[in-house]
């Protein structure tokens, strides 16, 4: 039977515990539910994978570089579901949390 009071200090908490914010936990449960946006854009991310690894040196092998080429599609991927969510949730979040609202700038005038 332990003892000890079971109640984190506070360095314990910073150490060991995290509680996640609002915004945090709705990002996570929004990209939990769009995941298949992100293997989606793994598809579409492939140019840009190939041509973020294509200087990369001490490849030796053709599979080496596709390891490679495939890790940079996920990142990419994964940076723009996150995108999407900040997005997403950002606005919302910044009026409930600061009373902020977007700036909405009138149409510009188009020359006839």
């Amino acid at each position: 039977m332990r003892e000890a009071d079971p109640t984190l200090s506070d360095l314990q908490r910073a150490l060991f515990g995290y509680d996640p914010t609002a915004l945090e936990k709705n990002l996570i449960d929004w990209t939990r539910e769009r995941w298949n946006w992100a293997s989606r854009g793994m598809v579409y991310a492939r140019k840009e994978a190939a041509e973020t690894v294509e200087g990369v040196g001490g490849v030796r092998s053709n599979e080496g570089k596709l390891v490679l080429e495939v890790a940079a599609r996920v990142a990419i991927a994964e940076r723009e579901l996150l995108i999407r969510a900040l997005a997403h949730l950002l606005p919302e979040w910044l009026e409930t949390t600061y009373g902020l609202k977007p700036v909405v700038s009138p149409p510009a005038a188009t020359k006839e």
